[in-house]
């Protein structure tokens, strides 16, 4: 028999409204059965179902991050962590105590890097780490998995071509930092083939275990395709082993996989451009701090518009990766025309991250119904939590002013969809939750309201799946979290402090 439980005394956010309150609900098996009052869960108290009084703590749909890196989250969770150097020095001296406590000849990977935090703004070279590790493959991923740092033996295995390795000027040797595209058409893939099947399957029962315990429900997995050749299809044979539920996105132009594992749609973090903090990320107008680089297109625009005109005709959704104003005009372009070619009037394609649109653009996306899945936690990462000070050296003020509108895009009538882009941020909804609401440049704040529905009744519609989640009601999954307190009424910049008591996945408490 399924279990059967009523919870009481709650303050149950349903979702469907701003104001939209329940004070109970009552759960058999996997789905919801009843949401209402008191008096509205009496008769399956009478029943005799399990009652769980909540003292009045809070009920929210559970949270579902639309934008991670499964296998990625994995695999740096597992290496040095680099996120809190101060200096190069400190860089090396992990990676040269990483390399006396394994043995000769085994990868060594670090992660979570970011330059802009140590004193020497810059990403380790080939001879800083040939150093203090020269027996050992060192691979160092950025923060933004957009740039890496590589050893000579890590170079001698991977053999990238010259024109991606990162040729020194004046000795014509790679550097060993590898920058966008040559990390998404070439790192991300061999360094993928690297990893076997059995550690894959043991990165993704931790990822999802990482996930669980940030009382996410449900994860949209960007992984597989030519970043990871073969991931997407590890992580949906192996899905029903996980804690958490998970929609697969496919991150290759190539359509043969989506079919063969018959997913509705295609993409991800398929690149069309790169990141602002690699200055790699497409812009019209160059970047402040370097006045010859505009960025990087990762394909010409015959190319995408061929993907993106293929996967509208065969019925998919398609998501793809574009952080500036340039490489979101390419991918606009060709869903403005797929969708002459083959109107569709539900397709809900995404265009990931947007985070500098033109108000054009967002007028277009509008328009043809496009939606955006963003990650708020990158404004307190990356952007400055106070005066956004990396952007403003990248962007100039003018920029700086139109970077992460999560106002004017909703103003627009463009659905956002909230995620981490784990490993870039780490799985957190609250965080990002917070964020969002607290955005450094005070025109594009936006409420808690449109802030949780980022992550739970948006969330699920970017997936086609409404029916089944995203707000608390009769029929729809009992995937459920649990708070210490109402975010609606707490310090809106201590949101992220709540603590999440318990979480229900199908109706079960899982932690």
């Amino acid at each position: 028999m399924s279990e059967r439980r009523v919870i009481v005394d709650s303050n149950v956010i349903t979702m469907q409204t701003e104001n939209s309150r329940a004070q109970a609900l009552a759960i058999e098996g996997a789905k919801i059965a009843r949401v209402g009052s008191s008096s509205d869960v009496q008769s399956f108290i009478d029943q005799g179902w399990r009652v769980q009084d909540l003292g009045g703590k809070s009920v929210l749909p559970g949270f579902i991050d639309t934008h991670e890196h499964m296998m990625l989250t994995g695999l740096m969770a597992a290496a040095v962590h680099l996120d809190d150097v101060q200096n190069l020095e400190q860089i090396l001296e992990r990676i040269a105590d990483a390399g006396a406590r394994i043995e000769k000849g085994n990868w060594i990977r670090g992660s979570y890097l970011n330059e802009q935090n140590i004193a020497e703004k810059r990403m380790p070279t080939r001879n800083d780490l040939d150093r203090v590790c020269p027996d050992h493959p060192v691979f160092l991923l950025h923060a933004t998995i957009h740039m890496c740092s590589f050893n000579s033996k890590g170079l001698e295995i991977i053999r990238p071509p010259l024109n991606l390795a990162g040729l020194d000027t004046e000795s014509g040797k790679p550097t060993g930092v590898i920058r966008d595209p040559g990390i998404l058409t070439f790192v991300h893939p061999v360094m993928s083939k690297l990893i076997s099947e059995a550690e894959k399957i043991k990165f993704l029962r931790e990822t999802g275990q990482m996930a669980l315990n940030k009382r996410i429900t449900t994860l949209h997995a960007l992984d597989g395709g030519e970043l990871g050749p073969g991931d997407t299809k590890v992580i949906w044979l192996n899905r029903e082993q996980l804690p958490v539920r998970v929609v697969c996105y496919n991150q290759s132009m190539n359509l043969s996989e989506v079919r063969e594992l018959g997913l509705p749609r295609v993409g991800g973090c398929i690149c069309a451009d790169g990141a602002f903090e690699a200055h790699t990320a497409a812009l019209f107008e160059p970047y402040a701090d370097e006045p010859d680089n505009y960025g990087e297109l990762t394909y010409s625009q015959e190319i995408m518009d061929t993907f993106i005109l293929e996967a509208n005709r065969a019925g998919l959704q398609v998501a793809v990766h574009c952080e500036s104003d340039r490489s979101i005009e390419q991918v606009l372009w060709a869903m403005e025309k797929a969708l002459r070619d083959f109107p569709r009037t539900d397709h809900r394609h995404r265009i990931e991250h947007l985070e500098l649109p033109t108000f054009n653009q967002m007028e277009r996306m509008a328009n043809a119904g496009i939606m955006t899945g963003m990650q708020p936690a990158f404004i307190p990462a990356f952007v400055g939590r106070e005066n956004m000070e990396l952007y403003a050296s990248l962007l100039g003020k003018e920029r700086l002013n139109r970077v992460h509108p999560y106002r004017t895009i909703l103003d627009h009538g463009i659905p956002i969809c909230g995620g981490s882009d784990s490993p870039v941020t780490p799985y957190d909804p609250l965080a990002g939750i917070q964020a969002a609401v607290n955005h450094p440049n005070a025109e594009q704040q936006i409420s808690v309201y449109e802030s949780l529905e980022m992550f739970t009744k948006t969330a699920a519609w970017s997936a086609f799946e409404e029916k089944d989640k995203g707000t608390i009601e009769s029929d729809k999954l009992a995937d459920l979290v649990v708070l210490s307190d109402d975010p609606f009424t707490v310090d809106c910049k201590k949101i992220a402090d709540i603590k999440i008591e318990q979480v229900f996945v199908g109706g079960r408490p899982q932690l």
